[in-house]
């Protein structure tokens, strides 16, 4: 999920970073994105890699000899302002999705989840690029949620925030926050803009299209707490949600969806 929605909101991404995701399961699921040229992946351990290609080389580390994959070790959020210092913008280095595979903000990752990183993400991108950050676990960190989220409305033309189920994270739960770079109202990773094509398709377990809109349905509690912080897609109007538009998405994606056939209460 933290791969296939930004890529797939993408009309055409070609040039993608990782921060993180030295287990390399990101980048296997990057690479089946055969519209991507370029893949910079920046791990600040090196041991993380080499761990991974050890004992995890039949499962999510089968991409690090990806012919489009660089790979440096160094801290992200330097290796981000040494590229901006030394590019314009009609540098290559520019990216149109950045994917940050981080883990919890304690101790080196604090740093990634401050305004400078998210400020350096954004400059980093090409117009309508997207970022795509490991986002929490609503059920106890919301309030972590809501001043992330905050933080990237200040930064970012659009942001939203998603869920998926993970069983290994805590309480089974994990959040994605997504900002995008572009002023165009039709901007949003609720809905893809491309089709996984049949040979991505045939090799995905999770994600398709139902799940992907799904995804950004969340919890009452949690979308009242969150949309206010991102009024260009959840227009609230005297504390009252637009959940017309919402009720739109779900009806569009029930002809794909089995749900439809089971009674829920």
């Amino acid at each position: 999920m933290i791969v296939h929605v930004p890529l797939l909101s993408h009309p055409n991404p070609k040039n993608v970073l990782i921060v993180g995701g030295g287990d390399g399961g990101v980048l296997r699921e990057v690479c089946r994105h055969d519209c991507v040229e370029k893949i910079t992946l920046v791990e600040i351990d090196p041991m993380v890699v080499d761990v991974a290609l050890k004992y995890f080389n039949k499962s999510t580390a089968t991409a690090f000899n990806d012919p489009r994959l660089t790979i440096v070790n160094e801290d992200a959020a330097e290796f981000l302002r040494g590229q901006m210092d030394d590019c314009d913008a009609s540098s290559s280095f520019l990216y149109d999705i950045i994917i940050a595979d981080s883990v919890d903000p304690v101790g080196p990752a604090e740093t990634l989840f401050e305004p400078e990183f998210f400020e350096t993400m954004h400059a980093a991108l090409n117009d309508g690029g997207i970022v795509c950050t490991q986002g929490e676990c609503f059920w106890i960190n919301l309030d972590l949620i809501s001043d992330v989220v905050a933080c990237c409305g200040d930064i970012f033309d659009s942001v939203e925030y998603a869920s998926a189920m993970v069983p290994t994270y805590p309480c089974g739960q994990v959040g994605f926050i997504f900002g995008r770079k572009g002023k165009e109202k039709s901007f949003s990773c609720r809905v893809p803009v491309r089709k996984a094509g049949k040979s991505l398709e045939s090799r995905l377990k999770l994600y398709n299209t139902a799940v992907h809109k799904a995804a950004f349905v969340l919890p009452k509690y949690v979308e009242e707490r969150l949309a206010p912080l991102y009024p260009q897609v959840y227009h609230s109007v005297n504390n009252e949600y637009d959940y017309e538009e919402m009720q739109n998405d779900v009806e569009d994606m029930e002809d794909d969806c089995f749900l439809n056939k089971c009674t829920i209460s």
